[in-house]
């Protein structure tokens, strides 16, 4: 066994096609997990400081409903929810278009809700996949983005 450089094109070509990068980001909310839930599942991001409106075609808890999220910096993207679940607690909703050109062909995002038990509380986690041609300016976007949405979150279960 003799390693060698990859100096193939293509398989150069297929290992950056095939990576992707990951934005995984979590925070405590003070609130039970039952409060914390109706706000996620709501999916009108009514708690989030960066969001001016949204949208939806249909049952917004209906997988496969289309939501639309209007951003206060005037950007607006549209979402499909893939995956909702009350028992586990989570929902995922991935980006089917943006009205203005993103730096990523695909983005899918799960907002993942767990119970505290020692103070019940609720641990918040929210995890962004990105298709490999995401850039460092775009995950570190997602990552401060995603803690002040925990902030704004927390905020809005004490008001």
């Amino acid at each position: 066994g003799e390693l060698r450089e990859l100096d193939s094109p293509f398989l150069s070509s297929v290992l950056k096609m095939t990576i992707s990068a990951r934005v995984h980001e979590s925070a405590v909310v003070p609130a039970p997990v039952s409060t914390v839930w109706k706000k996620i599942r709501a999916m009108d991001f009514k708690w989030w400081s960066l969001v001016a409106a949204t949208s939806c075609e249909s049952s917004v808890d209906q997988v496969g409903s289309i939501h639309v999220i209007s951003y206060k910096d005037g950007s607006k993207w549209t979402v499909k929810l893939s995956e909702l679940s009350d028992t586990d607690t989570f929902l995922t909703y991935e980006l089917v278009s943006s009205e203005e050109p993103l730096q990523v062909t695909s983005a899918i995002h799960t907002i993942r809700l767990r119970r505290i038990t020692a103070d019940n509380t609720t641990l918040v986690e929210w995890t962004s996949d990105y298709s490999a041609d995401v850039t460092s300016a775009v995950t570190e976007d997602s990552r401060h983005k995603k803690l002040e949405a925990f902030a704004d979150l927390s905020k809005s279960v004490k008001a």
